[in-house]
């Protein structure tokens, strides 16, 4: 039994190897636990899951407003500088590409508050953008703070766009899902030969993972359910049509605050001196890291 804790998070979760019938990327039914069973691994193609039945009520739960204040990030709104900082260099980064993106017709999947949309809209005037989120409170303030075009609710249940997505942004969203696989195949059904999908996500197979093991600070279930290593994430984009292009291990802006909160909080019983030490830190105070176990990816539909 593993209990996870937070201020409005009280969740028990059982274990149980049942839980995934077959690895999402190559079907195999044969899943072997790590970890003290915490997660279960494809000893075909080296994809990692969560060992835990989910259902909806307790995603309900994890993805609620607290979700960006302080039960995952520390304070996600006042991080908003930096994590547009980020968007700017990911958007600069695909004038890299053989073919520049078209942008024209675009779609963001786990939008949170609607800080990329806002990035985007700024650079490009023709674009159409829409984003989508399950939390509501995140989607209403980039609806009336931030004038985006914000949707609260699942991608899997959103009608057809009427024409094909261009370009699909999800920004470290794919290790949330219950079912990816779901999502690119919709994906793949709502967008034309060309089209491009991007993604930004852990990568499990990367060195720090493989020497931190049980300790990698991206193993977080129930919020992070999928751990993909580039091979694995390949294998299930081609599986629904898309080529991948390039997978990069660009550096990352993080706010110190937010660093010294997921090593020294996040899940953990802080004593009166480091939360003294958190609340000195400037809100601003920022540093570029390259941990290179955070990969993007860019794929395009054959």
């Amino acid at each position: 039994m593993l209990v996870f804790t937070g201020e409005r998070l009280h969740l028990r979760i059982q274990f149980s190897i049942e839980s995934m019938a077959s690895c999402i990327v190559c079907e195999n039914d044969s899943l072997t636990p790590i970890y003290n069973e915490t997660l279960l691994r494809c000893p075909t193609c080296s994809h990692v899951t969560a060992n835990m039945e989910i259902d909806a009520e307790i995603l309900k739960e994890v993805y609620s407003e607290n979700y960006f204040k302080g039960e995952e990030y520390a304070d996600y709104l006042n991080d908003k500088p930096i994590l547009q900082t980020n968007f700017e260099k990911r958007l600069d980064s695909l004038k890299k590409l053989n073919t520049p993106p078209e942008l024209s017709n675009v779609l963001e999947i786990g939008c949170a508050y609607g800080f990329f949309g806002e990035v985007l809209n700024n650079r490009i005037s023709n674009t159409s953008y829409i984003g989508i989120d399950v939390v509501h409170e995140a989607i209403e303030y980039g609806q009336k703070e931030l004038k985006q075009n914000l949707i609260c609710g699942d991608y899997l249940t959103l009608p057809a766009p009427e024409k094909p997505y261009t370009d699909v942004f999800m920004w470290d969203v794919i290790e949330h899902l219950p079912h990816p696989e779901l999502f690119i195949q919709k994906i793949a059904a709502e967008t034309a030969s060309g089209s491009r999908m991007y993604i930004t996500t852990g990568d499990i197979g990367a060195f720090l993972p493989r020497m931190q093991k049980a300790n990698w600070r991206m193993i977080h279930p129930p919020s992070h359910l999928h751990y993909f290593t580039a091979q694995s994430i390949r294998t299930l984009l081609a599986k629904y049509g898309f080529k991948t292009e390039r997978i990069t291990y660009p550096p990352v802006s993080r706010s110190i605050k937010v660093i010294f909160f997921s090593l020294f909080l996040l899940n953990k019983k802080p004593g009166r001196l480091t939360r003294k030490l958190y609340e000195a830190i400037p809100e601003k105070a920022s540093v570029s890291l390259n941990t290179r176990d955070i990969m993007f990816v860019v794929a395009q539909k054959e």
